[in-house]
């Protein structure tokens, strides 16, 4: 940075993804399961009824994701994120303003489709566009993000919510959204590298000539192609565990602690520590992504992910809460990491937008499905528990998924550009 001054706008670029992902997925989405306990209050409807609102996320999520492939020939990166940022700002003003689930359905559907489109596929993508070398390293430190949102930010929400209600804790959450993604997303990001007469980041190697037109994509294979291969559907069954784990961490985390008679001031204490944890794998786990591949990753972190459900019923006290939120802190990893770092890993690049679409899609189809199967559990049991048992039978699945896509010198060996799985994909 030094000897080329210009580089700064790399750094800028993740500063502005950075952002994205810290106020629309950790100060907001993260935030939804501080939500569940106060609105279900309000309605009149059980946590396992919840799952409903929930399931409008995904009707939003899946919109967006159906259609995101298509939108990229006819929108700009740049704008697709400046949209995405304004229909999540207007999601939580109609969440504060609903008397109804009908309103709460509408709001949900516009926070999915912001999920997508100003969330982790679209960033994804802008890494892809400005950096070819350490891509893995890059996402997680920008995922990471989300993390210090949820650390800084579920403290202030669960006080917003206990103090002024959830109402006003929804117009706020909107408004910082509004502001930190759709004034930088303006003034600050750029499509692409060539925006700034500049070759996507090779780590000083030239990889095009400044100001022209960008080097030509990695070699890959089509979505249709890469269906004919095993490991495309081992990697497609890998998605759905990934989208069904997420989605009960994400929307029942603090629930579950509530239910096991923790106050709720503990619970918001530890989504601040899952935050904490979440911080830390995403920006440790694309390094050792970059160097061992994407299957270490996953099964670490699936393995963490597991006990957790473990250590919950078996320690008890705060001690045990904490640590529960702790394990939980790995699996967001995987859910960043997964989709864009296995389908480059697998297919190659050329061809990204149409995987990530197709990723996105299935977790959107997981969201339609999976979250009435939780509600028709949850509310047979009538505890959590049976939800827990259900989650640690995926998690293993998904280890033996990742175990048969797995060869051992993929997992030590490293190929000349510092990748080790494309060659075997």
């Amino acid at each position: 940075m030094k000897k080329n001054p210009s580089n700064l706008w790399y750094w800028l670029i993740v500063l502005s993804v950075f952002l994205v992902m810290m106020f629309n997925c950790g100060v907001g989405y993260y935030s939804v399961s501080l939500f569940v306990t106060p609105i279900t209050r309000t309605f009149g409807i059980s946590s396992g009824d919840f799952a409903l609102v929930y399931i409008f996320y995904g009707i939003g999520s899946a919109i967006a994701a159906v259609n995101l492939h298509k939108l990229l020939k006819r929108i700009s990166l740049k704008r697709l994120i400046l949209f995405g940022g304004l229909i999540s700002a207007a999601g939580y003003v109609l969440f504060s303003l609903a008397r109804s689930l009908a309103g709460l359905f509408a709001g949900g559907i516009l926070i999915g489709a912001s999920t997508v489109l100003a969330g982790t596929a679209t960033v994804q993508l802008i890494i892809a566009r400005w950096f070819s070398d350490r891509r893995s390293q890059i996402t997680g430190l920008v995922a990471s993000a989300s993390g210090i949102g949820t650390a800084i930010g579920s403290p202030f929400v669960g006080q917003m919510i206990r103090n002024l209600g959830w109402r006003t804790a929804c117009l706020v959450i909107g408004g910082l959204v509004a502001v930190f993604i759709c004034v930088q997303a303006t003034f600050l990001l750029k499509n692409d590298p060539s925006c700034a007469g500049l070759p996507p980041y090779t780590l000083g190697r030239q990889s095009g000539g400044a100001g022209g037109d960008l080097p030509a994509l990695e070699e890959g294979l089509s979505l249709q192609e890469g269906m004919k291969s095993s490991c495309f559907w081992l990697f497609s069954g890998g998605m759905v565990v990934v989208s069904v784990v997420y989605q009960i961490i994400s929307l029942y985390q603090s629930s579950i602690l509530i239910e096991r008679g923790f106050p709720e001031e503990l619970a918001a204490t530890c989504l601040s520590v899952f935050a904490v944890v979440d911080m830390c794998s995403k920006a440790g786990a694309g390094m050792i992504a970059d160097r061992f591949g994407f299957r270490l990753v996953t099964l670490y972190c699936a393995a963490g992910t597991a006990a957790a459900f473990v250590v919950v019923r078996a320690v008890s006290g705060t001690p045990g809460a904490l640590l529960f939120s702790a394990l939980l802190g790995l699996w967001p990893t995987v859910c960043v990491l997964y989709g864009v770092t296995a389908s480059i890993a697998l297919f190659g690049k050329k061809y990204l937008s149409e995987y990530i679409s197709f990723t996105q899609t299935l977790m959107c189809c997981c969201s339609l499905v999976g979250m009435p199967v939780v509600r028709q559990l949850y509310n047979a049991v009538g505890t959590f528990n049976g939800i827990m048992n259900l989650s640690i039978g995926f998690l293993m699945a998904f280890c033996v998924m990742m175990i048969l896509m797995l060869r051992k010198k993929n997992l030590f060996t490293l190929a000349p550009d510092g990748r080790t799985d494309m060659e075997e994909g």
